[in-house]
């Protein structure tokens, strides 16, 4: 197959995946992936007719340079805010539209559109998925301020040890006669709400913050 029918099916495959992008509004839309699937395609096609003209010469050496190099582009894509990290699927994106263009200049042509429609999926389906693994492992920080007694203390403990909560993390100091207390916790939205609410319910606790 002429090597200019290549780069066309690796634009192709490369504006699939980005206008996918670009409809859900991400940072690395239809022009970035088109631009990194025909690159990548380009440098392998390159790599390979050079290589024809060296005898021994390792045709797979520029392309685990592609990868490595995608790497750096990739990780601009990644961002963190706090305790949030963003951008992770949007680098996992461009490098594999970066494999598909590899995969399209050295003539695998199958396994490049093969891959194409897997990444379709993982982009259209998968979302939800996580919406619902991220419903059941909700955290939050939970502020209390409750009164000067042990018996106070021990009740709030058990609220959180006996709900089907995980507790990462604890604080737990005294400061004008009251108990302040920390507790970082992981676990499904609802048992959580119910923790606020057996909390709420507590005579012992004088303000929460969730």
């Amino acid at each position: 197959m002429p090597d200019s029918l290549s780069l066309l099916i690796a634009l192709c495959l490369g504006a699939v995946i980005g206008l996918e992008r670009e409809l859900s509004d991400k940072a690395a839309g239809l022009r970035t992936n088109i631009l990194i699937c025909v690159g990548s395609c380009l440098f392998s096609i390159l790599s390979r007719e050079v290589a024809e003209g060296v005898p021994g010469a390792d045709i797979t050496r520029l392309a685990a340079q592609i990868i490595s190099g995608i790497g750096f582009l990739g990780a601009g894509a990644i961002m963190r805010e706090g305790e949030h990290v963003t951008g992770l699927t949007t680098a996992a994106t461009i490098w594999v539209v970066s494999a598909i263009g590899v995969a399209v200049g050295f003539g695998h042509y199958a396994i490049g559109a093969v891959a194409t429609v897997l990444t379709l999926v993982v982009q259209a389906f998968f979302p939800r998925l996580d919406e619902l693994i991220d419903e059941l492992r909700q955290r939050h920080t939970f502020r209390i301020i409750s009164d000067l007694h042990d018996e106070g203390l021990e009740e709030i403990k058990t609220i959180f040890r006996v709900a089907d909560v995980k507790v990462l993390r604890r604080k737990l100091m005294k400061k004008s006669g009251s108990y302040y207390s920390e507790w970082y916790v992981s676990g499904p939205r609802l048992e959580q709400k119910n923790v606020v609410r057996k909390l709420l319910d507590s005579k012992h606790v004088r303000e929460l913050t969730y």
